[in-house]
Protein backbone atom coordinates (compact mmCIF):
# COMPACT_ATOMS: atom_id res chain seq x y z
CA UNK A 1 0.00 0.00 0.00
CA UNK A 2 2.83 2.38 0.92
CA UNK A 3 4.45 1.65 -2.45
CA UNK A 4 1.31 2.74 -4.33
CA UNK A 5 0.94 5.92 -2.25
CA UNK A 6 4.61 6.85 -2.73
CA UNK A 7 4.50 6.08 -6.47
CA UNK A 8 1.42 8.29 -6.91
CA UNK A 9 3.11 11.03 -4.88
CA UNK A 10 6.24 10.80 -7.06
CA UNK A 11 4.11 11.02 -10.22
CA UNK A 12 2.18 13.99 -8.75
CA UNK A 13 5.46 15.78 -7.97
CA UNK A 14 6.71 15.16 -11.51
CA UNK A 15 3.52 16.52 -13.10
CA UNK A 16 3.46 19.47 -10.69
CA UNK A 17 7.06 20.22 -11.68
CA UNK A 18 6.14 20.15 -15.38
CA UNK A 19 3.18 22.43 -14.66
CA UNK A 20 5.37 24.90 -12.74
CA UNK A 21 7.88 25.10 -15.58
CA UNK A 22 5.09 25.48 -18.10
CA UNK A 23 3.17 28.16 -16.19
CA UNK A 24 6.30 30.10 -15.21
CA UNK A 25 7.87 30.25 -18.66
CA UNK A 26 4.51 30.68 -20.40
CA UNK A 27 3.95 33.90 -18.41
CA UNK A 28 7.45 35.09 -19.29
CA UNK A 29 7.38 34.20 -22.97
CA UNK A 30 3.63 34.20 -23.80
CA UNK A 31 3.79 37.18 -26.17
CA UNK A 32 6.97 35.90 -27.85
CA UNK A 33 5.34 32.50 -28.31
CA UNK A 34 2.36 34.06 -30.07
CA UNK A 35 4.65 36.09 -32.32
CA UNK A 36 6.68 32.99 -33.14
CA UNK A 37 3.58 30.99 -34.05
CA UNK A 38 2.31 33.84 -36.25
CA UNK A 39 5.49 33.46 -38.36
CA UNK A 40 5.09 29.71 -38.82
CA UNK A 41 3.40 29.96 -42.23
CA UNK A 42 6.62 31.24 -43.87
CA UNK A 43 8.02 27.77 -44.57
CA UNK A 44 7.93 24.25 -43.16
CA UNK A 45 11.56 24.42 -41.98
CA UNK A 46 10.92 27.76 -40.27
CA UNK A 47 7.78 26.30 -38.65
CA UNK A 48 9.72 23.24 -37.38
CA UNK A 49 12.31 25.53 -35.78
CA UNK A 50 9.57 27.65 -34.17
CA UNK A 51 7.77 24.57 -32.84
CA UNK A 52 10.98 23.24 -31.29
CA UNK A 53 11.89 26.59 -29.70
CA UNK A 54 8.40 27.18 -28.28
CA UNK A 55 8.25 23.69 -26.76
CA UNK A 56 11.74 24.00 -25.29
CA UNK A 57 10.70 27.30 -23.71
CA UNK A 58 7.57 25.90 -22.06
CA UNK A 59 8.44 22.17 -21.95
CA UNK A 60 4.99 21.02 -22.99
CA UNK A 61 4.25 19.90 -26.55
CA UNK A 62 0.49 19.89 -25.86
CA UNK A 63 0.37 23.67 -25.37
CA UNK A 64 1.70 24.70 -28.82
CA UNK A 65 -0.45 22.05 -30.55
CA UNK A 66 -3.63 23.25 -28.83
CA UNK A 67 -2.63 26.87 -29.54
CA UNK A 68 -2.13 25.88 -33.18
CA UNK A 69 -5.66 24.50 -33.30
CA UNK A 70 -6.90 27.88 -32.09
CA UNK A 71 -4.71 29.72 -34.59
CA UNK A 72 -5.98 27.50 -37.41
CA UNK A 73 -9.56 28.18 -36.32
CA UNK A 74 -8.73 31.90 -36.34
CA UNK A 75 -7.12 31.62 -39.83
CA UNK A 76 -3.87 32.95 -38.35
CA UNK A 77 -1.91 29.93 -39.58
CA UNK A 78 -2.41 27.51 -42.46
CA UNK A 79 -2.22 23.73 -42.23
CA UNK A 80 1.25 23.55 -43.80
CA UNK A 81 2.67 25.90 -41.15
CA UNK A 82 0.82 23.99 -38.43
CA UNK A 83 2.35 20.71 -39.63
CA UNK A 84 5.84 22.18 -39.29
CA UNK A 85 5.17 23.47 -35.77
CA UNK A 86 3.73 20.09 -34.70
CA UNK A 87 6.85 18.27 -35.91
CA UNK A 88 9.14 20.79 -34.23
CA UNK A 89 7.14 20.66 -30.99
CA UNK A 90 7.54 16.88 -30.86
CA UNK A 91 11.33 17.26 -31.13
CA UNK A 92 11.42 20.00 -28.49
CA UNK A 93 9.41 17.87 -26.06
CA UNK A 94 12.21 15.28 -25.89
CA UNK A 95 14.47 17.66 -23.92
CA UNK A 96 12.89 16.79 -20.56
CA UNK A 97 13.43 13.06 -21.11
CA UNK A 98 17.04 13.70 -22.14
CA UNK A 99 17.57 15.67 -18.94
CA UNK A 100 16.10 12.87 -16.82
CA UNK A 101 18.44 10.31 -18.40
CA UNK A 102 21.53 12.10 -17.03
CA UNK A 103 20.71 10.98 -13.47
CA UNK A 104 21.00 14.45 -11.91
CA UNK A 105 18.44 13.54 -9.27
CA UNK A 106 20.61 14.68 -6.36
CA UNK A 107 20.22 18.27 -7.58
CA UNK A 108 16.45 18.18 -7.06
CA UNK A 109 16.34 19.49 -3.50
CA UNK A 110 18.97 22.15 -4.27
CA UNK A 111 16.86 23.46 -7.18
CA UNK A 112 13.67 23.45 -5.09
CA UNK A 113 15.45 25.47 -2.40
CA UNK A 114 16.86 27.87 -5.02
CA UNK A 115 13.43 28.39 -6.55
CA UNK A 116 11.87 29.01 -3.15
CA UNK A 117 14.52 31.55 -2.11
CA UNK A 118 14.29 33.33 -5.47
CA UNK A 119 10.52 33.73 -5.03
CA UNK A 120 10.89 34.96 -1.43
CA UNK A 121 13.70 37.49 -1.82
CA UNK A 122 13.31 38.70 -5.42
CA UNK A 123 9.99 40.18 -6.50
CA UNK A 124 8.68 40.77 -9.98
CA UNK A 125 7.25 38.89 -12.95
CA UNK A 126 10.59 37.65 -14.26
CA UNK A 127 11.77 36.55 -10.83
CA UNK A 128 8.49 34.66 -10.36
CA UNK A 129 8.99 32.86 -13.68
CA UNK A 130 12.59 31.95 -12.77
CA UNK A 131 11.41 30.75 -9.34
CA UNK A 132 8.75 28.54 -10.97
CA UNK A 133 11.31 27.14 -13.42
CA UNK A 134 13.87 26.18 -10.74
CA UNK A 135 11.20 24.80 -8.39
CA UNK A 136 9.52 22.83 -11.18
CA UNK A 137 12.80 21.37 -12.41
CA UNK A 138 13.70 20.49 -8.82
CA UNK A 139 10.40 18.66 -8.32
CA UNK A 140 10.94 16.68 -11.53
CA UNK A 141 14.41 15.53 -10.47
CA UNK A 142 13.35 14.85 -6.87
CA UNK A 143 10.34 12.82 -8.03
CA UNK A 144 12.63 10.68 -10.19
CA UNK A 145 14.92 10.04 -7.20
CA UNK A 146 11.88 9.11 -5.14
CA UNK A 147 10.66 6.74 -7.86
CA UNK A 148 14.10 5.12 -8.21
CA UNK A 149 14.27 4.59 -4.44
CA UNK A 150 10.84 2.96 -4.42
CA UNK A 151 11.59 0.65 -7.34
CA UNK A 152 14.99 -0.41 -5.99
CA UNK A 153 13.25 -1.98 -3.01
CA UNK A 154 11.00 -4.20 -5.14
CA UNK A 155 11.74 -7.66 -6.50
CA UNK A 156 10.84 -7.55 -10.24
CA UNK A 157 10.02 -11.27 -10.10
CA UNK A 158 7.27 -10.47 -7.59
CA UNK A 159 5.69 -7.67 -9.67
CA UNK A 160 2.94 -8.84 -12.01
CA UNK A 161 2.99 -5.56 -13.95
CA UNK A 162 6.73 -5.80 -14.61
CA UNK A 163 6.29 -9.41 -15.75
CA UNK A 164 3.51 -8.38 -18.14
CA UNK A 165 5.57 -5.53 -19.60
CA UNK A 166 8.64 -7.73 -20.02
CA UNK A 167 6.83 -10.66 -21.59
CA UNK A 168 4.12 -8.85 -23.57
CA UNK A 169 5.08 -5.66 -25.45
CA UNK A 170 1.42 -5.01 -26.30
CA UNK A 171 0.66 -4.66 -22.58
CA UNK A 172 3.53 -2.19 -22.18
CA UNK A 173 2.30 -0.22 -25.20
CA UNK A 174 -1.32 -0.13 -23.97
CA UNK A 175 -0.47 0.78 -20.37
CA UNK A 176 1.82 3.56 -21.61
CA UNK A 177 -0.81 4.92 -24.03
CA UNK A 178 -3.54 4.96 -21.38
CA UNK A 179 -1.31 6.43 -18.66
CA UNK A 180 -0.02 9.20 -20.95
CA UNK A 181 -3.56 10.00 -22.11
CA UNK A 182 -4.71 10.36 -18.50
CA UNK A 183 -1.78 12.37 -17.12
CA UNK A 184 -1.13 14.16 -20.45
CA UNK A 185 2.64 13.93 -20.19
CA UNK A 186 4.76 11.59 -22.30
CA UNK A 187 7.83 12.75 -20.35
CA UNK A 188 6.37 11.38 -17.10
CA UNK A 189 5.57 7.99 -18.65
CA UNK A 190 9.00 7.66 -20.29
CA UNK A 191 10.56 8.89 -17.03
CA UNK A 192 8.96 5.92 -15.27
CA UNK A 193 10.47 3.63 -17.93
CA UNK A 194 13.91 5.19 -17.30
CA UNK A 195 13.52 4.60 -13.55
CA UNK A 196 12.57 0.97 -14.21
CA UNK A 197 15.65 0.60 -16.42
CA UNK A 198 17.88 2.23 -13.79
CA UNK A 199 17.02 -0.49 -11.26
CA UNK A 200 17.29 -3.29 -13.81
CA UNK A 201 13.59 -4.08 -14.28
CA UNK A 202 13.56 -3.58 -18.06
CA UNK A 203 15.95 -3.12 -20.97
CA UNK A 204 15.68 -1.05 -24.14
CA UNK A 205 13.68 -3.74 -25.95
CA UNK A 206 11.04 -3.67 -23.19
CA UNK A 207 11.06 0.14 -23.07
CA UNK A 208 10.44 0.74 -26.80
CA UNK A 209 6.72 -0.22 -26.68
CA UNK A 210 6.35 2.15 -23.69
CA UNK A 211 7.97 4.96 -25.72
CA UNK A 212 5.68 4.29 -28.70
CA UNK A 213 2.56 4.19 -26.51
CA UNK A 214 3.55 7.45 -24.81
CA UNK A 215 4.01 9.18 -28.17
CA UNK A 216 0.48 8.32 -29.26
CA UNK A 217 -0.94 9.04 -25.80
CA UNK A 218 0.45 12.58 -25.89
CA UNK A 219 -2.05 13.36 -28.68
CA UNK A 220 -4.94 12.94 -26.23
CA UNK A 221 -5.15 16.64 -25.29
CA UNK A 222 -5.51 17.72 -28.92
CA UNK A 223 -7.97 14.90 -29.66
CA UNK A 224 -10.22 15.97 -26.76
CA UNK A 225 -9.96 19.63 -27.79
CA UNK A 226 -10.80 18.63 -31.36
CA UNK A 227 -14.47 18.20 -30.52
CA UNK A 228 -14.78 21.92 -29.76
CA UNK A 229 -12.78 23.12 -32.77
CA UNK A 230 -13.98 23.85 -36.28
CA UNK A 231 -12.73 22.01 -39.36
CA UNK A 232 -9.39 23.87 -39.52
CA UNK A 233 -8.63 23.16 -35.86
CA UNK A 234 -9.68 19.52 -36.15
CA UNK A 235 -7.33 18.98 -39.09
CA UNK A 236 -4.39 20.07 -36.93
CA UNK A 237 -5.32 17.52 -34.23
CA UNK A 238 -5.86 14.75 -36.80
CA UNK A 239 -2.51 15.52 -38.48
CA UNK A 240 -0.75 15.31 -35.11
CA UNK A 241 -2.33 11.93 -34.34
CA UNK A 242 -1.74 10.64 -37.88
CA UNK A 243 2.00 11.43 -37.77
CA UNK A 244 2.42 9.59 -34.47
CA UNK A 245 0.41 6.53 -35.56
CA UNK A 246 2.28 6.21 -38.86
CA UNK A 247 5.58 6.65 -37.02
CA UNK A 248 4.66 3.87 -34.57
CA UNK A 249 3.68 1.54 -37.43
CA UNK A 250 7.00 2.16 -39.20
CA UNK A 251 9.01 1.49 -36.02
CA UNK A 252 6.94 -1.66 -35.32
CA UNK A 253 7.72 -2.96 -38.82
CA UNK A 254 11.44 -2.14 -38.50
CA UNK A 255 11.64 -2.86 -34.78
CA UNK A 256 14.97 -4.72 -34.76
CA UNK A 257 16.88 -2.20 -36.95
CA UNK A 258 15.51 0.66 -34.82
CA UNK A 259 16.48 -1.19 -31.64
CA UNK A 260 19.99 -1.83 -32.99
CA UNK A 261 20.43 1.79 -34.08
CA UNK A 262 19.41 3.10 -30.67
CA UNK A 263 21.68 0.62 -28.87
CA UNK A 264 24.69 2.11 -30.65
CA UNK A 265 23.92 5.63 -29.35
CA UNK A 266 24.98 4.88 -25.76
CA UNK A 267 26.10 2.14 -23.43
CA UNK A 268 23.69 3.29 -20.70
CA UNK A 269 20.09 2.03 -20.89
CA UNK A 270 18.64 5.29 -19.52
CA UNK A 271 20.35 7.26 -22.30
CA UNK A 272 19.25 4.67 -24.87
CA UNK A 273 15.61 5.11 -23.85
CA UNK A 274 15.87 8.91 -24.04
CA UNK A 275 17.68 8.67 -27.39
CA UNK A 276 15.03 6.30 -28.77
CA UNK A 277 12.36 8.87 -27.91
CA UNK A 278 14.36 11.65 -29.59
CA UNK A 279 15.26 9.59 -32.68
CA UNK A 280 11.62 8.56 -33.12
CA UNK A 281 10.45 12.19 -33.23
CA UNK A 282 13.33 13.36 -35.42
CA UNK A 283 12.60 10.49 -37.83
CA UNK A 284 8.93 11.49 -38.03
CA UNK A 285 9.99 15.05 -38.83
CA UNK A 286 12.47 13.98 -41.54
CA UNK A 287 9.80 11.75 -43.08
CA UNK A 288 6.84 14.15 -43.06
CA UNK A 289 8.49 17.59 -43.51
CA UNK A 290 9.13 17.12 -47.27
CA UNK A 291 5.61 15.70 -47.64
CA UNK A 292 3.86 18.68 -46.00
CA UNK A 293 2.42 20.10 -49.27
CA UNK A 294 1.11 16.63 -50.21
CA UNK A 295 -0.38 16.18 -46.73
CA UNK A 296 -2.21 19.51 -47.09
CA UNK A 297 -3.62 18.43 -50.49
CA UNK A 298 -4.71 15.11 -49.00
CA UNK A 299 -6.51 16.86 -46.12
CA UNK A 300 -8.17 19.37 -48.46
CA UNK A 301 -9.47 16.53 -50.62
CA UNK A 302 -10.36 13.81 -48.14
CA UNK A 303 -10.51 15.13 -44.56
CA UNK A 304 -13.84 16.91 -44.22
CA UNK A 305 -14.78 17.09 -40.56
CA UNK A 306 -16.78 19.75 -38.77
CA UNK A 307 -17.96 23.11 -40.02
CA UNK A 308 -15.84 26.11 -40.85
CA UNK A 309 -16.67 29.47 -39.32
CA UNK A 310 -19.02 31.41 -41.57
CA UNK A 311 -17.13 34.61 -42.34
CA UNK A 312 -19.17 37.40 -44.02
CA UNK A 313 -16.19 38.97 -45.76
CA UNK A 314 -18.08 39.28 -49.06
CA UNK A 315 -20.89 41.87 -49.41
CA UNK A 316 -24.46 40.78 -50.17
CA UNK A 317 -26.25 44.01 -51.07
CA UNK A 318 -23.77 46.23 -52.90
CA UNK A 319 -24.90 46.80 -56.49
CA UNK A 320 -22.37 48.36 -58.85
CA UNK A 321 -25.05 49.30 -61.38
CA UNK A 322 -26.63 51.96 -59.11
CA UNK A 323 -23.43 53.81 -58.08
CA UNK A 324 -24.58 56.84 -60.08
CA UNK A 325 -27.90 56.92 -58.21
CA UNK A 326 -26.82 57.98 -54.68
CA UNK A 327 -30.11 57.47 -52.77
CA UNK A 328 -30.43 53.85 -53.94
CA UNK A 329 -26.71 53.06 -53.70
CA UNK A 330 -26.46 54.48 -50.17
CA UNK A 331 -29.53 52.53 -49.15
CA UNK A 332 -27.78 49.33 -50.28
CA UNK A 333 -24.66 50.43 -48.41
CA UNK A 334 -26.75 50.99 -45.26
CA UNK A 335 -28.07 47.41 -45.47
CA UNK A 336 -24.48 46.16 -45.68
CA UNK A 337 -23.48 48.33 -42.71
CA UNK A 338 -26.35 46.82 -40.68
CA UNK A 339 -25.14 43.37 -41.67
CA UNK A 340 -21.64 44.33 -40.52
CA UNK A 341 -23.05 45.68 -37.24
CA UNK A 342 -24.99 42.46 -36.55
CA UNK A 343 -21.80 40.48 -37.11
CA UNK A 344 -19.79 42.63 -34.71
CA UNK A 345 -22.63 42.28 -32.19
CA UNK A 346 -22.34 38.48 -32.52
CA UNK A 347 -18.63 38.85 -31.64
CA UNK A 348 -19.60 40.58 -28.39
CA UNK A 349 -22.06 37.76 -27.65
CA UNK A 350 -19.41 35.12 -28.32
CA UNK A 351 -16.92 36.92 -26.06
CA UNK A 352 -19.49 37.02 -23.24
CA UNK A 353 -20.23 33.29 -23.56
CA UNK A 354 -16.53 32.43 -23.80
CA UNK A 355 -15.72 34.50 -20.71
CA UNK A 356 -18.55 33.04 -18.65
CA UNK A 357 -17.80 29.43 -19.65
CA UNK A 358 -13.98 29.69 -19.86
CA UNK A 359 -14.34 28.58 -23.48
CA UNK A 360 -11.02 29.36 -25.15
CA UNK A 361 -12.17 27.80 -28.42
CA UNK A 362 -14.99 30.26 -28.96
CA UNK A 363 -12.61 33.13 -28.23
CA UNK A 364 -10.28 31.77 -30.93
CA UNK A 365 -13.01 32.54 -33.46
CA UNK A 366 -12.80 36.25 -32.64
CA UNK A 367 -9.53 36.79 -34.53
CA UNK A 368 -10.95 35.22 -37.67
CA UNK A 369 -14.13 37.28 -37.30
CA UNK A 370 -12.14 40.49 -36.85
CA UNK A 371 -10.26 39.77 -40.08
CA UNK A 372 -13.60 39.25 -41.85
CA UNK A 373 -14.89 42.56 -40.45
CA UNK A 374 -11.84 44.37 -41.83
CA UNK A 375 -12.31 42.84 -45.29
CA UNK A 376 -16.04 43.55 -45.46
CA UNK A 377 -15.60 47.07 -44.06
CA UNK A 378 -12.99 47.87 -46.72
CA UNK A 379 -15.32 46.73 -49.50
CA UNK A 380 -18.24 48.78 -48.15
CA UNK A 381 -16.10 51.93 -47.73
CA UNK A 382 -14.73 51.58 -51.25
CA UNK A 383 -18.28 51.23 -52.58
CA UNK A 384 -19.47 54.32 -50.67
CA UNK A 385 -16.54 56.42 -51.87
CA UNK A 386 -17.41 55.52 -55.48
CA UNK A 387 -21.04 56.64 -55.11
CA UNK A 388 -21.53 59.80 -57.20
CA UNK A 389 -24.10 61.69 -59.26
CA UNK A 390 -23.72 63.19 -62.80
CA UNK A 391 -24.34 66.70 -61.48
CA UNK A 392 -22.61 66.23 -58.13
CA UNK A 393 -23.88 64.91 -54.81
CA UNK A 394 -26.70 66.61 -52.96
CA UNK A 395 -25.71 67.89 -49.51
CA UNK A 396 -27.91 65.28 -47.82
CA UNK A 397 -26.27 62.42 -49.79
CA UNK A 398 -22.79 63.76 -49.04
CA UNK A 399 -23.61 63.84 -45.32
CA UNK A 400 -25.09 60.35 -45.54
CA UNK A 401 -21.83 59.06 -47.11
CA UNK A 402 -19.82 60.60 -44.30
CA UNK A 403 -22.22 59.15 -41.72
CA UNK A 404 -22.02 55.62 -43.12
CA UNK A 405 -18.21 55.67 -43.24
CA UNK A 406 -18.19 56.90 -39.63
CA UNK A 407 -20.40 53.97 -38.61
CA UNK A 408 -18.12 51.50 -40.39
CA UNK A 409 -14.98 52.88 -38.73
CA UNK A 410 -16.58 52.63 -35.30
CA UNK A 411 -17.67 49.05 -35.87
CA UNK A 412 -14.13 48.23 -36.98
CA UNK A 413 -12.77 49.71 -33.75
CA UNK A 414 -15.26 47.72 -31.65
CA UNK A 415 -14.38 44.53 -33.51
CA UNK A 416 -10.71 45.18 -32.77
CA UNK A 417 -11.39 45.83 -29.08
CA UNK A 418 -13.29 42.54 -28.81
CA UNK A 419 -10.78 40.40 -30.74
CA UNK A 420 -7.70 41.84 -29.04
CA UNK A 421 -8.63 43.10 -25.58
CA UNK A 422 -11.60 40.97 -24.58
CA UNK A 423 -10.12 37.77 -26.06
CA UNK A 424 -6.92 38.48 -24.11
CA UNK A 425 -8.91 38.59 -20.85
CA UNK A 426 -10.72 35.37 -21.81
CA UNK A 427 -7.35 33.73 -22.39
CA UNK A 428 -6.03 34.91 -19.02
CA UNK A 429 -9.14 33.73 -17.17
CA UNK A 430 -9.17 30.35 -18.92
CA UNK A 431 -5.47 29.47 -18.88
CA UNK A 432 -4.62 30.94 -15.48
CA UNK A 433 -7.72 29.49 -13.86
CA UNK A 434 -8.59 32.77 -12.14
CA UNK A 435 -12.04 32.96 -10.62
CA UNK A 436 -13.85 36.25 -10.26
CA UNK A 437 -15.80 36.65 -7.03
CA UNK A 438 -19.49 35.72 -7.36
CA UNK A 439 -20.53 39.28 -6.64
CA UNK A 440 -17.95 40.72 -9.05
CA UNK A 441 -18.90 38.33 -11.86
CA UNK A 442 -22.61 39.11 -11.38
CA UNK A 443 -21.89 42.83 -11.78
CA UNK A 444 -19.77 42.26 -14.91
CA UNK A 445 -22.48 39.97 -16.31
CA UNK A 446 -25.12 42.69 -15.83
CA UNK A 447 -22.80 45.29 -17.37
CA UNK A 448 -22.22 43.01 -20.36
CA UNK A 449 -25.97 42.70 -20.92
CA UNK A 450 -26.40 46.48 -20.59
CA UNK A 451 -23.73 47.08 -23.26
CA UNK A 452 -25.22 44.40 -25.53
CA UNK A 453 -28.65 45.98 -25.12
CA UNK A 454 -27.17 49.39 -25.97
CA UNK A 455 -25.52 47.83 -29.03
CA UNK A 456 -28.89 46.47 -30.24
CA UNK A 457 -30.52 49.86 -29.71
CA UNK A 458 -27.78 51.56 -31.73
CA UNK A 459 -28.24 49.12 -34.64
CA UNK A 460 -31.98 49.67 -34.54
CA UNK A 461 -31.53 53.47 -34.49
CA UNK A 462 -29.15 53.39 -37.46
CA UNK A 463 -31.49 51.13 -39.41
CA UNK A 464 -34.67 53.15 -38.77
CA UNK A 465 -33.07 56.61 -38.49
CA UNK A 466 -35.56 57.46 -35.75
CA UNK A 467 -34.79 60.92 -34.23
CA UNK A 468 -36.94 60.12 -31.17
CA UNK A 469 -34.38 57.48 -30.15
CA UNK A 470 -31.69 60.11 -29.51
CA UNK A 471 -32.84 61.04 -26.00
CA UNK A 472 -33.18 57.41 -24.87
CA UNK A 473 -29.74 56.56 -26.24
CA UNK A 474 -28.19 59.59 -24.57
CA UNK A 475 -29.67 58.50 -21.23
CA UNK A 476 -28.35 54.96 -21.71
CA UNK A 477 -24.91 56.32 -22.53
CA UNK A 478 -24.85 58.36 -19.31
CA UNK A 479 -26.15 55.43 -17.27
CA UNK A 480 -23.41 53.12 -18.61
CA UNK A 481 -20.76 55.68 -17.70
CA UNK A 482 -22.14 55.92 -14.15
CA UNK A 483 -22.38 52.12 -13.94
CA UNK A 484 -18.67 51.79 -14.71
CA UNK A 485 -17.78 54.05 -11.77
CA UNK A 486 -20.18 52.13 -9.53
CA UNK A 487 -18.64 48.78 -10.49
CA UNK A 488 -15.15 50.05 -9.75
CA UNK A 489 -16.35 51.42 -6.40
CA UNK A 490 -17.85 48.04 -5.46
CA UNK A 491 -14.67 46.28 -6.59
CA UNK A 492 -12.51 48.48 -4.37
CA UNK A 493 -14.81 47.74 -1.44
CA UNK A 494 -14.29 44.00 -1.99
CA UNK A 495 -10.54 44.55 -2.12
CA UNK A 496 -10.69 46.37 1.20
CA UNK A 497 -12.50 43.37 2.66
CA UNK A 498 -9.62 41.24 1.22
CA UNK A 499 -11.80 38.81 -0.74
CA UNK A 500 -9.33 36.22 -2.11
CA UNK A 501 -10.91 36.11 -5.56
CA UNK A 502 -10.94 39.90 -5.85
CA UNK A 503 -7.27 40.26 -4.92
CA UNK A 504 -6.17 37.60 -7.43
CA UNK A 505 -8.26 38.97 -10.27
CA UNK A 506 -8.28 42.69 -9.49
CA UNK A 507 -6.50 43.74 -12.68
CA UNK A 508 -8.68 41.46 -14.78
CA UNK A 509 -11.92 42.79 -13.24
CA UNK A 510 -10.93 46.42 -13.80
CA UNK A 511 -9.74 45.68 -17.35
CA UNK A 512 -12.99 43.94 -18.38
CA UNK A 513 -15.10 46.80 -17.03
CA UNK A 514 -12.85 49.31 -18.81
CA UNK A 515 -13.10 47.40 -22.11
CA UNK A 516 -16.90 47.30 -21.92
CA UNK A 517 -16.97 51.02 -21.15
CA UNK A 518 -14.74 51.65 -24.18
CA UNK A 519 -17.14 49.67 -26.38
CA UNK A 520 -20.17 51.58 -25.07
CA UNK A 521 -18.40 54.90 -25.68
CA UNK A 522 -17.58 53.85 -29.22
CA UNK A 523 -21.21 52.90 -29.77
CA UNK A 524 -22.39 56.27 -28.48
CA UNK A 525 -20.46 58.10 -31.21
CA UNK A 526 -22.53 56.38 -33.91
CA UNK A 527 -25.97 57.84 -33.43
CA UNK A 528 -26.20 61.50 -34.35
CA UNK A 529 -22.72 62.43 -33.07
CA UNK A 530 -23.71 66.07 -32.70
CA UNK A 531 -26.59 65.23 -30.35
CA UNK A 532 -24.57 62.74 -28.32
CA UNK A 533 -21.41 64.81 -27.92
Amino acid sequence: MMFIVTAIAALALFLYGIDLINSGLSKLFSEQIKKFLHLASRSVLWAILIGAIVTILIQNSNTPVVMLMGFATSRLIDLKGAIGVILGADIGSTLTVQLISFNLYSMGLFLIASGFLTGVFIKGRKAGAVSSFFTGLGFILFSMKLLNDILSGIDPNQSNLVKLIVHNPYIGFTVSLVLTSVIQSSAATIGIAISMANVGFINLSHALPIILGANIGTCSTAVVAMFKADQAGRRVAIAHLLFKVIGVIIVAVFFKPFLLLTTYTSGDVAHQIANAHTIFNIAITLFFAPLAPSVVKFFDKYVKTGKEIALPDMPHYLDESVLSTPPIALDYALKEVIRLADYVYSMLTISYNALSKNDLWRSNELNAMDNAVEKLASKIKLYIVRVSAPKGLAQQDAYHKFELITYIKNFEVISSIISQNLSSEIEKKTISGYRLSDEGWLEIKDYFHEVMGFFKDIISAIETDNPDADLVLREKKDRLAQQELLLLKHHLERLNKRYTESIETSAMHIEIVSILRHISSQLAYMVKPINLS
